[in-house]
């Protein structure tokens, strides 16, 4: 094991300095230290990537701030994958990896393969981000794959992840499914139809899981939410400013960000209804509260969240539904809670 005495703290002042050389010069130490890669992997890099979301999800950093510091641990995880040796063994099946359709994050996917690859059981392939669900049925198609790992991190591209988890299932090949965006348990997972659920890279090299038969429809109400017409943003959008006057005050740059806003409600709230699972879009009216603390009033953003509902109605009752129902879940929490900001 490293002599280092506190890894984790080491290593994430390293992305903090964003030195990718000298992250990459601390892995490897910890590796020649006898420390595994599995135990650098998912105690040093993944908590690290975890913080950096958290202080990107906080405002505390940039999205180009996110990206450095994400640059220093994939060129981190490619310095450890370089130096480890995986064990020699007979490979007993061929997994591969992918980002569902929409998903841009292949960080957590990498790791997860670097980790399994390691093990010399199994042969993986990582198939990168995004990979619309025609083509996965295109390699699949191939015939030399036992079991696809799927990784979707924003919630608002489980959508995609159904349309790839279908896309397997229609060859027959089993499906595992992991990342932020399926919550703290198995629940999203199913509903989406996938035959297992994965917390970190041992399902990749534990028992295939059995085809459970299960099948997901993306209803045309999900696919609208999921791309909502700007004309109904613009209205909603219009009811809020009638609601709350002083809303006129915002530059042309912040009214923009506020409409943008009102669409990944939207987004967020066809994500939920396609897992049956609210607190998807009450996750997002929570984490938009803490964001916009000081500048504007949770009551703002919660009776934007209800004006928006009352403009979908029309089109879309059930997302309605489903969003007061997490607009009602949040102003319970915000009565116990004292010291609302306002504008």
């Amino acid at each position: 094991m490293s002599a280092l005495t506190n890894p984790h703290r080491d290593y994430f002042r390293l992305v903090e300095a964003f030195d990718i050389h000298a992250a990459s010069d601390l892995v490897v130490e910890l590796l020649d230290g006898g420390a595994s890669m599995d135990w650098v992997t998912t105690e040093v890099l993944a908590p690290a990537q975890v913080r950096v979301g958290e202080l990107w999800e906080s405002g505390s950093w940039s999205v180009a701030d996110e990206h450095v510091a994400t640059s220093v641990t994939e060129g981190a995880l490619s310095a450890l994958t370089h130096a480890a040796t995986p064990r020699r063994g007979d490979h007993t099946r061929h997994v591969a990896l992918a980002c569902v359709e929409g998903e841009w994050h292949s960080l957590p996917a990498r790791m997860a393969a670097a980790v399994a690859g390691a093990t010399g059981t199994v042969r993986v392939t990582m198939l990168g981000p995004s990979l619309p669900a025609e083509q996965l049925h295109r390699r699949l198609s191939a015939g030399d794959i036992d079991m696809i790992g799927l990784s979707c991190t924003m919630p608002t591209n489980l959508i995609g992840a159904a349309r790839c988890i279908a896309a397997a299932h229609d060859l027959d090949v089993p499906v595992i499914i992991g990342g932020r965006a399926l919550g703290s348990t198995p629940q999203r997972a199913m509903a989406l139809g996938a035959d297992g659920w994965a917390v970190d890279a041992k399902a990749l090299v534990g028992p295939i899981p059995a085809l459970a038969g299960r099948s997901s429809v993306v209803s045309s109400e999900v696919l609208m939410l999921d791309a909502v017409d700007g004309a109904i943003i613009a209205l909603a959008y219009d009811r809020i400013r009638g609601t709350f006057p002083h809303l006129a005050r915002m530059t042309p740059y912040q009214q923009a960000r506020t409409r943008e806003d009102l669409g990944w409600m939207a987004r967020y709230t066809a994500a939920a209804l396609l897992t049956s699972d609210v607190t998807i879009v009450g996750d997002l009216l929570v984490w938009l509260r803490a964001l916009l603390r000081g500048a504007v009033s949770a009551t703002v953003i919660t009776t934007s969240a209800q004006l928006l509902a009352d403009t979908l109605e029309p089109q879309a009752a059930l997302g309605a539904a489903m969003l007061r129902q997490a607009v009602g879940t949040v102003e319970m929490d915000m009565a116990g809670s004292v010291g609302d900001d306002t504008l």
